[in-house]
């Protein structure tokens, strides 16, 4: 849906961030995610499409984080989808699209799909859908452990779309944890609903 930002409620602060060099903040938390572990490890699913899973289904109760610029214009999708990064076998990586799906096992069979495509992939994208705008953008770094996090990217107003990426699993004696780390355009969210949004994950990641 366009919205029409002239009689929008959030027309004033998305005017004032719009014009920045850099309207993207972030925050980097520690996801408790210890009982979706195990969970993973007992039934043969994969723990990073599961996260994926989870996040997305968040940020879709979150109106704030549908939000997106398409050209001059400002859109609200009634769904974001995903678009992550699969590794290739040559340690290069591919970017492809995944289409939401509330239902958690078609889920994981397109993303394992998604995976054994990009294994052989000679393209930076496996498909056009990875750039559409109804997306959030995905990466895993399981190799480490960080407190906070950057992303290359172009300063183009255009640009919108959340990015959010995870890293390496901190084992200790009473939990299990790692950092997810989540970049907004902040004419769209600002911390109030940043912060509804990681508490939908973390309450989705407990219940699931």
């Amino acid at each position: 849906m366009k919205i029409d930002i002239a009689t929008w409620s959030r027309n004033e602060h998305f005017e004032f961030y719009r014009s920045a060099q850099e309207p993207y903040w972030g925050v980097c938390v520690e996801l408790q995610v210890a009982k979706l572990y195990q969970q993973s490890k007992a039934n043969g699913f994969s723990f990073s499409a599961a996260l994926l899973f989870l996040a997305t289904k968040a940020a879709n109760q979150v109106e704030n984080m549908r939000y997106r610029i398409v050209g001059n214009d400002v859109y609200h999708f009634e769904t974001t989808h995903i678009s992550n990064v699969f590794l290739r076998e040559n340690k290069l990586f591919s970017f492809g699209f995944i289409e939401f799906n509330d239902n958690f096992e078609q889920h994981c069979q397109a993303y394992k799909n998604k995976a054994v495509q990009a294994l052989n992939a000679q393209q930076i994208q496996l498909d056009e859908d990875s750039a559409r705008p109804d997306t959030l953008h995905f990466s895993a770094l399981p190799w480490l452990g960080f407190s906070s996090m950057s992303h290359a990217r172009t300063f183009k107003a255009e640009e919108s779309c959340p990015k959010i990426s995870i890293g390496k699993l901190n084992k200790s004696a009473e939990s299990l944890s790692l950092p997810f780390s989540v970049h907004v355009h902040h004419g769209f969210v600002d911390g109030y609903h940043m912060g509804i949004f990681i508490e939908a994950l973390q309450d989705l990641i407990n219940r699931f």
